[in-house]
């Protein structure tokens, strides 16, 4: 196959191939022929042009969304795993607790539930941004805030209600 049938086939690539190519790309721009960095340059230009174009697009789709809204969206898109419902319902079921009472609540241990979530907000972000700003990291962005509140004197997390009537919408928690 060429590089041009292969930027072709780029749109209907999954996530997945998407970075088998882009670590292929990585690959020859480093060790590669002349004709392969080339080709490797040209796909990776491709690459960020679609990345670029399909960020647009979504950006469009999802503009004048409510919370609510984009919550469905952002789980329409990328639906939650099954580790993923249980984090949403542990919160959903448990509101004001820590992420110790949580983690617990799914069976787990310590901060499991934290990193659970986190990594959801943040699988979900471009969906669901823009995340607010910390206010104790100087420049990161608090990817759980997207979808709960934490009340840091206590260290204790809830589930925005906008977010958590999203959530019962799609049959995921409390009163489902």
């Amino acid at each position: 196959m060429g590089i041009e049938q292969i930027i072709a086939s780029l749109p209907d690539k999954s996530p997945s191939d998407r970075e088998k190519i882009r670590a292929n790309i990585s690959r020859l721009l480093e060790k590669g022929s002349e004709k392969e960095r080339k080709d490797a340059q040209a796909l990776q230009d491709a690459m960020n042009a679609l990345a670029h174009t399909e960020a647009q697009s979504l950006f469009e789709r999802l503009d004048g969304l409510d919370d609510a809204q984009l919550v469905a969206a952002a789980f329409a898109f990328l639906p939650a795993t099954d580790t993923e419902v249980k984090i949403i319902e542990a919160l959903l079921n448990h509101p004001a607790s820590t992420s110790t009472e949580l983690s617990k609540a799914c069976g787990w241990k310590a901060q499991t539930w934290h990193m659970h979530f986190g990594k959801m907000c943040k699988d979900r972000e471009i969906y669901l941004w823009p995340a607010p700003p910390s206010v104790v990291r100087d420049g990161e962005k608090i990817m759980t805030a997207i979808l709960a509140d934490l009340d840091e004197n206590e260290n204790r997390w809830t589930m925005k209600p906008n977010v958590a009537a999203a959530f019962r919408a799609m049959n995921i928690g409390a009163g489902k």
